[in-house]
């Protein structure tokens, strides 16, 4: 009988394992599912394969995969604002070399201090690096040593003239980091945002490392310039239109995460699940932006980031 019982229990422990790993392995399935969801928004023809194209006179922009940054023909050598990484300074140099032949470099810009943007510049043999005086601190913390030092540090606006191009360093607070600066030449027209905005895209897992006031307020300064053309850091490029169109777009969301949040009294869970923020927001956006690239990826991400910037005040 003790036998019985005990072969009764093997079995039931058994059971009761296989069950256990069999329900890992379905969350396994569906959580893997879900960040795979996210895969499309690094695909298509505006984030994949790279690309050396002309945007004015003077100024170039190279992508490589969904990351974008400009070249500026100068009379002094070229510009270049944000290597990238070291994927992005080979396109750099095979695009210079195509286009640009015999130029040097002689500036290069960091429009802020984030890793992605900064890495890989030491190939393009700059002699001025510019950049916000904080960078250096934020690269020191970080234990990054592959980064070309500043030695033209910034703070506030600044105006610069190299080989006959204005360059506008327009310093843009705490909005996406407290180092971000835009880059506007008005000779040319040209306004490069870096992560401020994007040409009919959603912006990814809600803009990170942003604050809410000082991002739409960076952004209603730059969009008030004189400029025909529009060039962000990642995607496609376009025109003055379309970062209006963006700014938007932000608004909106923010707007409806705002209503949704007063509706549910600053609650999230118990009686204001998110799931119901879901069923209020997504079809107000669904029917106006639902065919810009990466809505439905990043809709869940964004929403979420949305709703707990409201409540916590970023």
């Amino acid at each position: 009988m003790a036998k019985g019982r005990l072969a009764s229990v093997a079995v039931f422990g058994l059971g009761l394992t296989l069950a256990t790993a069999s329900l890992a392995c379905t969350q396994h399935f569906l959580l893997r599912t879900g960040v795979k969801s996210a895969d499309p928004y690094f695909e298509g023809p505006t984030a994949e394969g790279t690309a050396f194209e002309k945007v004015s006179a003077h100024v170039y922009t190279a992508k490589s995969g969904w990351y974008r940054d400009l070249v500026v023909d100068t009379d002094d050598g070229l510009v270049v604002v944000d290597p990238m990484g070291p994927r992005m300074a080979q396109v750099l140099q095979d695009g210079m070399a195509k286009n640009l032949a015999g130029k040097k470099v002689k500036a290069l810009f960091y429009t802020h201090y984030h890793l992605d943007h900064v890495a890989g510049g030491a190939p393009l043999g700059a002699t001025d690096v510019y950049g916000h005086e904080k960078c250096p601190q934020y690269w020191k913390d970080l234990g990054a040593t592959d980064v070309v030092p500043i030695n033209h540090p910034l703070s506030g606006d600044q105006t610069l003239t190299i080989g006959g191009v204005e360059i506008r360093a327009l310093y843009l607070g705490h909005s996406h980091t407290d180092t971000l600066y835009a880059l506007y030449f008005p000779g040319e027209r040209v306004l490069f945002t870096a992560d401020l905005g994007l040409v009919k895209t959603v912006p990814p897992t809600g803009v990170p490392d942003s604050y809410w006031p000082g991002y739409i307020a960076a952004l209603e300064r730059v969009s008030s310039l004189d400029f025909d053309t529009f060039v962000p850091s990642h995607f496609g490029w376009g025109k003055k239109q379309d970062l209006l169109d963006c700014i938007e777009l932000l608004k909106t969301e923010r707007a409806l995460a705002k209503e949704a949040v007063a509706r549910h009294h600053g609650q999230i869970g118990g009686d204001a699940p998110l799931e119901d923020y879901f069923d209020e927001i997504y079809p107000q956006l669904e029917a106006k932006y639902g065919e810009w690239h990466g809505f439905g990826a990043m809709f869940i991400p964004n929403m979420s980031r949305d709703v707990v910037g409201e409540l916590l005040g970023f």
